[in-house]
C-alpha cells in the first residue's frame, strides 16, 4: 500500500500548486482588468478634454477684440462646456485664464457667474500652464469647493496664435472610479483596493470611503485611511507580492495577490486561498 499513498500525495500535492497557481492567475488577471478599466475611463476623459479644447469658440473668446464679439463667444464657450458635462457627467468644467482668473465655469448643469478673481493657487493650476498641447494634466484628489466632494481634475491647455492663454479644467467625482473598481465585487473571499501615490485608500470594494464633504474637514485624513492587511503596511504587502508570498488578513485568510499602477493610483487585487 506504500505505492499507492505515495501517488496520492503526490496527486494531492500537484492538486494544490495547481489550485494555488490558479488563484494566483486569478488576481493578476482582476488586476489587469481592473487597471485596464481605471486606464480606459482616464483615456476617455482625456479625449474628450482636449477634443473641446480644440473647438474655436474658446479662441474666438480669448482673442475678442471687443466686448460685443468677446460676449458673443462667451455664449458659445458656456454651451460647449454644458454640452461636455451632459455627455460626461462631470461635476464642474471652467476655463481659466492664463493669469487666473475664471472665465466661464458650468457647475450640475448650470452656468454660474459668481466667478472666481483668481485661481492660480489651485492645486492643478501650474502644471497645467506648463503642459504641453493638446495632452492633459491629472491631477492629484482635492475636495472641490463646487461639487462639494473628493474629485481629481483633468487639464489642458488653450492656446491662440501658438500661446497658451488658459486652460480648461474639468473634475470627476472619486465615486466614479469607486463604483468602477468595485463593479462584479462583493466580499473578502475577492477583492481590489485602490491607493494614491500618497498611500491613502481611495477605493476598496468591500465598502469604499466616501467622499461627500463632512462639516468643514477637508484633509484627506477625515476620509480615508492608511493601507494596511492583517497589520501589514502597503509596503509591507507591496514586498510579499513582489516575492511571490501570500499575505494574511490576520484572521485566517491567506490571499495571493497582484497589483497594476495606473497614473498615480496602484491597483491591488487580492483572492483568497
Amino acid at each position: 500500500m506504500r505505492i499507492p499513498m505515495l501517488i496520492l500525495a503526490a496527486s494531492l500535492l500537484a492538486i494544490s500548486n495547481v489550485v494555488a497557481q490558479a488563484a494566483s492567475t486569478n488576481a493578476l488577471t482582476l488586476a489587469q482588468k481592473k487597471a485596464a478599466i481605471l486606464g480606459s475611463l482616464h483615456k476617455k476623459a482625456k479625449k474628450a478634454l482636449v477634443n473641446a479644447a480644440q473647438d474655436k469658440s474658446f479662441e474666438a473668446f480669448l482673442g475678442a477684440s471687443d466686448e460685443a464679439h468677446r460676449h458673443a463667444a462667451k455664449s458659445r464657450v458656456d454651451e460647449v462646456s454644458l454640452n461636455v458635462q451632459s455627455r460626461f457627467h462631470v461635476e464642474e468644467m471652467c476655463l481659466i485664464d492664463a493669469a487666473g482668473p475664471e472665465l466661464s465655469r458650468i457647475v450640475g448643469n448650470q452656468i454660474a457667474y459668481d466667478l472666481s478673481p483668481d485661481e492660480s493657487e489651485a492645486i492643478f493650476f501650474g502644471p497645467s500652464l506648463v503642459q504641453r498641447p493638446r495632452t492633459v494634466f491629472l491631477s492629484p484628489l482635492y475636495m472641490s469647493p463646487d461639487a462639494d466632494k473628493w474629485v481629481l481634475a483633468y487639464t489642458t491647455p488653450v492656446l491662440v496664435g501658438g500661446e497658451k492663454k488658459a486652460i480648461l479644467h474639468y473634475e470627476h467625482g472619486l465615486d466614479v472610479y469607486q463604483k468602477a473598481l468595485a463593479k462584479g465585487l462583493s466580499g473578502a473571499e475577492t477583492f481590489v483596493v485602490a491607493v494614491n501615490e500618497e498611500g491613502w485608500v481611495i477605493a476598496d470594494s468591500r465598502g469604499s470611503p466616501s467622499v461627500a464633504k463632512r462639516g468643514d474637514s477637508e484633509t484627506p485624513e477625515s476620509y480615508f485611511a492608511r493601507f494596511e492587511l492583517g497589520g501589514q503596511s502597503l509596503e509591507q504587502v507591496v514586498a510579499a507580492l513582489d516575492a511571490g508570498e501570500k499575505v494574511s488578513d490576520g484572521n485566517g485568510r491567506r490571499y495571493e495577490g497582484a497589483l497594476r499602477k495606473v497614473e498615480r493610483w496602484t491597483v491591488l487585487a487580492f483572492t483568497v486561498q
